[in-house]
């Protein structure tokens, strides 16, 4: 954590993860080993090598794929106009989304939270973190529907982003 130079007269600061190493599959893969796991390194590699082909096989073939360490999902972004594909509007991506491996990890996690001098100021459990919801207001909201196509308008300028009513034309 790190006082945040942007905001000289607050307390804003910026996090980071301290130990953010990259670690390969051939490394996680000798850890097991040194845990017990009694299949060699190869074997696991091309089954792992193996696994990813297909499940990335699966996705572009459109199907939503969950691994259980992660879902997988196909989704196209940009409209086609006139149905024709443009690659400068249309892209296909996946979409990730955490499986109950990660979920169930996050649940096991702690973060501690630590300042500029490597003291420990505050430990929290993670494990409610999935069911909190952001502290929202909403004031003055109405609802419009425009066929598929349903908004929650708020005309409440101070939240940032509002939608006037000249905008729908009603």
């Amino acid at each position: 954590m790190t006082k945040n130079e942007h905001y000289k007269y607050s307390n804003i600061y910026n996090t980071k993860v301290l130990d953010n190493r990259s670690i390969t599959i051939t490394e996680i893969l000798g850890e097991l080993q040194n845990e017990g796991l009694q299949v060699d390194i190869e074997t696991a590699l091309d089954i792992i090598t193996r696994f990813n082909k297909k499940v990335a096989e699966e996705v572009f073939s459109g199907k939503n794929v969950n691994t259980g360490l992660v879902n997988l999902s196909p989704v196209i972004k940009g409209s086609l106009n006139e149905k024709r594909w443009n690659p400068r509007a249309n892209r296909v991506e996946v979409a990730l989304n955490p499986g109950p491996t990660l979920t169930d990890a996050l649940l096991e996690t702690s973060l501690e939270i630590i300042d500029e001098k490597s003291e420990l100021i505050e430990t929290l459990n993670l494990s409610d973190q999935q069911n909190q919801l952001p502290e929202v207001e909403i004031i003055h909201e109405r609802k419009v529907d425009l066929g598929d196509i349903k908004l929650n308008i708020n005309e409440d300028p101070a939240c940032g982003i509002a939608f006037r009513t000249w905008l729908w034309k009603s």
